[in-house]
């Protein structure tokens, strides 16, 4: 599976803890943000002594960059999981609902109980772009989720320029934000757009 940081921790008891902390971390951020993130907070919800967690990072920052990576790595699982379930021949329709739920980690079919999830994603990238000390963790997603995406478009016949690429991205993102502001379910309107920008913006293959 391609990850953010690829990086593996041996197996041992110390690691199983700094692990099941870092998981505890990325649980604290996705309910309640970054600034939730604090030893304590941390350590209550791994059910561990604050002391543990303060041996194991030496700083809140290290907790909270760690914690965002495992979120992020988590949600990279959950793209590579949608794009192998499906056929490498897809219609253009259904390449544009495949990289709408990589982009918002939601399965279209799921999309009328999923507004207020979409949004807490969205929250919880833009907040991070606020943290200097994230924004490599963050660069390394995007840098994998333009990946994933090249690869969709590549499968489907559809040339993926890195310009294309971003532009493909922007699409998604543009109308889920835009939806979610007016209240309503993002999902749908993203694939319409999308649907629409794709051979705008990629040159068909052939394939």
């Amino acid at each position: 599976m391609t990850t953010v940081s690829g990086s593996r921790q041996p197996s041992t008891r110390a690691a199983h803890r700094r692990r099941a902390s870092i998981r505890a971390s990325a649980a604290v951020l996705r309910r309640r943000g970054f600034d939730a993130v604090t030893y304590r907070s941390v350590a209550d919800e791994a059910g561990l002594p604050e002391a543990t967690l303060r041996a194991f990072f030496d700083t809140r920052d290290e907790l909270r960059a760690l914690g965002l990576e495992f979120m992020l790595n988590g949600w990279v699982q959950q793209a590579e999981e949608f794009i192998s379930r499906l056929p490498q021949q897809l219609s253009l329709n259904e390449t544009a609902r495949l990289i709408v739920e990589i982009a918002t980690v939601h399965d279209a079919e799921n999309w009328t109980f999923t507004r207020a999830t979409i949004s807490g994603i969205y929250e919880r990238y833009l907040q991070a772009g606020k943290h200097p000390e994230l924004r490599t963790v963050i660069t390394n997603y995007n840098s994998v989720l333009a990946d994933l995406v090249a690869r969709v478009l590549t499968l489907n016949g559809w040339a993926a320029t890195a310009q294309g690429v971003k532009s493909v991205l922007a699409v998604v993102d543009g109308a889920v934000v835009y939806q979610l502001a007016a209240g309503q379910p993002p999902v749908p309107h993203a694939i319409s757009l999308l649907e629409f920008a794709i051979p705008r913006l990629c040159d068909a293959t052939g394939t």
